[in-house]
């Protein structure tokens, strides 16, 4: 019997999975490192609000938190951001605003935090809990100074970072709607001409997804690209303990395949893809795909490979950022292509 043809006998095997699910399985032996078993359901907060040094909460990342209008403004950089009825406060991190007006502006999407195991179980990468305000705040710094001092943008994804909302949600159109009306706010509130966009992993999803929706978007660097979100789903559905329709619907995945004949073409945008061939996070042949796909509709996209420096061979979001800082000076392909072996060739010694 097919779950395609049959999704209620799917639904009846996920109700009786999550009927026989050990209670408790989030708890974890540390307390900063909470665990949600595959049906477990999430218990939202109400949004916490670091400042300077104080770390993200690994509890409210893989639960989800909330807001509302006046709490948010009680948000530092807030954004009380709507879409179909339902809203959530979107942080953001800025360093080099002007007032008045602002040419040309450098945002940057961060990738997931929360992950699976082969069993399903999710949990916060450690590397989360070692984050905070302030030390985003100095990335942008250390950002825009490689950008010739342009001004820098970190726009927190819904549930992580700041921003209020349900990481576990990932993934699907809202998500992307969300960041497109952040990014108009941003517009709005600094008088912003045009933007270079950057993301890495599932960030660079949201950058497909806004190059796909935006004319203003000048340049678009993706490093190990969630570009192609349907095949990436395939493939680790087949490698799981469980099946991964169990787990989610990713026909309900936002695709930016689907849509790249929306890309603005006057002007065309600068368009990056930055991968490993060796990727074991998101698979190299996905990114490809993208890349061809941009070919086919008459972009020209420039491909590098790189050689990531962890275990996983996935981690390039400095890379891109420094590919995207390079484009905001005016840089050539050329010169960004031999800016980038420089780095990599520094990374390795």
């Amino acid at each position: 019997m097919s779950g395609e043809n049959h999704p209620l006998a799917w639904r009846l095997v996920r109700w009786l999975l999550l009927i026989l699910s050990v209670p408790g399985a989030s708890q974890s032996a540390h307390a900063d490192a909470p665990r949600l078993g595959p049906f477990e359901r999430p218990q939202p907060q109400e949004l916490a609000v670091p400042r300077g040094d104080e770390s993200f909460s690994p509890f409210q990342a893989l639960n989800g938190s909330f807001s509302s209008p006046e709490h948010c403004a009680k948000v530092p950089h807030g954004l009380w951001v709507e879409h179909e009825g339902r809203g959530d406060c979107i942080r953001y991190y800025p360093h080099g605003l002007a007032e008045g007006g602002n040419r040309s502006v450098l945002v940057y999407f961060a990738g997931d935090v929360m992950l699976r195991n082969s069993r399903g179980v999710r949990f916060i990468t450690g590397s989360y809990m070692q984050r905070s305000p302030a030390s985003i705040a100095a990335d942008m710094a250390e950002w825009s100074a490689q950008a010739g001092q342009q001004p820098t943008v970190y726009i927190a994804r819904p549930g992580i970072y700041g921003s209020s909302g349900d990481h576990n949600m990932r993934r699907h159109p809202r998500e992307i709607a969300l960041m497109d009306r952040a990014v108009d706010m941003i517009k709005e509130r600094y008088s912003v001409s045009s933007f270079i966009l950057s993301g890495h992993s599932a960030g660079a999803q949201i950058v497909a997804g806004l190059l796909n929706r935006r004319a203003d978007v000048s340049a678009a660097v993706m490093t190990s690209g969630l570009v192609s979100v349907k095949q990436v789903s395939n493939f680790w559905e087949k490698r799981r303990s469980l099946p991964g329709r169990l787990l989610y619907d990713s026909r309900n995945f936002y695709d930016p395949v689907d849509e790249i004949d929306r890309i603005a073409t006057n002007p065309r945008p600068q368009i990056y893809m930055i991968s490993d061939p060796e990727d074991r996070v998101v698979p190299f042949f996905s990114q490809l795909y993208y890349v061809r796909r941009l070919r086919g509709a008459g972009f020209e996209p420039q491909h590098i490979y790189a050689q990531a420096t962890d275990p996983r061979r996935h981690l390039l979001a400095l890379n891109g950022r420094l590919a995207a800082a390079l484009l905001a000076q005016g840089r050539s392909p050329r010169e960004i292509r031999r800016a980038l072996t420089d780095f990599e060739l520094d990374q390795k010694e």
